[in-house]
């Protein structure tokens, strides 16, 4: 008995280590992003501090997602970029500390527009018009 369990970890060692190979090797042939082909640093979006990312959404509410392009500074490419992240509705700009405000600016690399273009207040007078 102890025979043919010695047998069978060891042939489950040999598997391990021939399908760690094989994964290697498959994995490094087909690496997609190799550091020779990066060409833009924006191609990557940059993960700060998670404790400073604000309150997200998997999805809008039920009444349906405001229109974010109303924020002076917000374009089609961004309110798009804002909505796959999570973020549909005006309050939850509106609640935006400075914190979040800079790690979504870093996330989608805006250099600090939030600020200067007053997204959180912006989005606090859109809010009380709802």
């Amino acid at each position: 008995m102890i025979e043919i369990a010695s047998k069978i970890v060891l042939c489950l060692l040999i598997a391990s280590v021939i399908g760690f190979f094989i994964g290697f090797l498959i994995g490094r042939s087909s690496r997609q992003n190799k550091p020779s082909q990066i060409k833009n640093m924006h191609d990557f979006k940059v993960q700060g501090n998670i404790y400073n990312k604000p309150i997200i959404l998997s999805k809008p509410r039920p009444t349906g997602e405001d229109d974010l392009k109303e924020i002076e500074g917000i374009d089609f490419k961004t309110e798009e970029e804002l909505n796959h992240l999570g973020i549909f509705h005006y309050d939850q700009i509106a609640k935006w500390s400075d914190k979040n405000c800079e790690w979504i600016s870093e996330y989608l690399c805006l250099e600090n527009r939030i600020q200067e273009e007053k997204w959180v207040e912006q989005a606090k007078v859109l809010n009380k018009k709802r």
